[in-house]
């Protein structure tokens, strides 16, 4: 009896950590996420900022986004109360891409086991051309990605033309998405993107030098079943749901997929998805990426509401308490036989 007890308590302590980690958050995402942790929910209402080189999140709501662009003027990226504005002056050959760190190294998800997965889910709204009709429009598109930065923040320079800089994300390697729209004539695609030599472009995450000026000169990697063709024009002023999960299905190996709601949120209209898969021997994630181009001369723009990084794998902390609870009671049982 006595050792059904104590089992019973060291499951409570187990639950107890469970809720006691998720509380660490201040905030919840508006609608039900896709995990039961949050790792980062951003509104940008609570102290994030656009190239600040912070180095890590200050909390678990706000963080620096550093920008990558090739061309002058594409930098100035603003925030404000519940917005980041991310845009792309007219051109035939520009993008502009955010990066940051959305947790601490020591933090950092880990996936270790069948069914782990780490989710980045981002609201916006596409203000003005982000991907729509167009015949010059072609390669116009929409990324988003995580990554592992090997302890390293982004920089704050105009990254896309340096020759010779070292550190940032130059060393950061990790997976992507490109979305097309659906009348150009490249299929949207998921990507690894490794580490790069220094040139210009190795501080790029998610554009690649074939496709425009200013990517990262590497190979470009394509997952298994990655490529899809296009089938989205998003419309002016709409509002949209962008989903990129990255899941451990079976012992090294990751599955990557990424879908686009119509709306707020993951329950309305799914307008497109698709998937593939790879073997990978890099499970660590602590850094996003996004990123809009323009090969049209639209001037693309969209206003984003919400970053959100769920996992359902726990936090080193709540292993902690984990481990200590049955520590305890192997502890106290073993007194007992003495």
């Amino acid at each position: 009896m006595r050792m059904k007890q104590l089992l019973a308590i060291t499951a409570s302590t187990i639950v107890v950590a469970s809720v006691a980690s998720a509380q660490n958050f201040s905030y919840t995402a508006s609608y039900s996420g896709p995990g039961p942790s949050n790792v980062l929910v951003d509104t940008f209402s609570n102290g994030s900022v656009v190239n600040n080189n912070a180095g890590q999140p200050v909390n678990f709501t706000s963080t620096s986004y550093d920008v990558n662009a090739p061309k002058a003027g594409q930098t100035n990226q603003t925030i404000t109360a519940g917005d980041l504005q991310e845009g792309v002056q007219a051109s035939s050959s520009a993008f502009t891409e955010e990066q940051a760190l959305f947790t601490s190294r020591a933090n950092a998800v880990v996936l270790g086991n069948t069914g782990d997965y780490i989710d980045f889910i981002m609201e916006f709204t596409d203000t003005a051309n982000v991907i729509g009709p167009g015949n010059n429009a072609d390669h116009n598109e929409l990324t988003i990605g995580l990554f592992d930065s090997g302890g390293t923040a982004p920089l704050t320079a105009n990254l896309a033309t340096l020759t010779s800089e070292t550190g940032g994300s130059q060393n950061w390697k990790g997976y992507y998405s490109a979305i097309f729209q659906a009348n150009g004539n490249q299929n949207s695609g998921l990507f690894y993107r490794g580490i790069q030599n220094t040139g210009t472009g190795d501080q790029s995450l998610t554009i690649t030098k074939t496709l425009i000026n200013g990517g990262y000169f590497g190979s470009t990697y394509a997952l298994i079943n990655g490529s899809q063709s296009s089938s989205i024009n998003m419309t002016n002023a709409s509002q949209y749901t962008e989903d990129f999960r990255v899941t451990m299905s079976a012992p090294g190996v990751l599955t990557i997929s990424n879908e686009v709601f119509s709306g707020i949120g993951t329950t309305g209209m799914c307008d497109y998805a698709f998937g593939g898969y790879t073997n990978a021997s890099d499970f660590t994630f602590d850094g996003l990426a996004f990123s809009i181009t323009d090969k049209g001369s639209f001037g693309p723009t969209q206003d984003i509401s919400l970053i959100d990084i769920t996992t359902n794998v726990p936090e080193p902390s709540t292993w902690l308490l984990i481990i200590s609870g049955f520590g305890v009671v192997l502890a106290m049982v073993s007194r007992r036989r003495q």
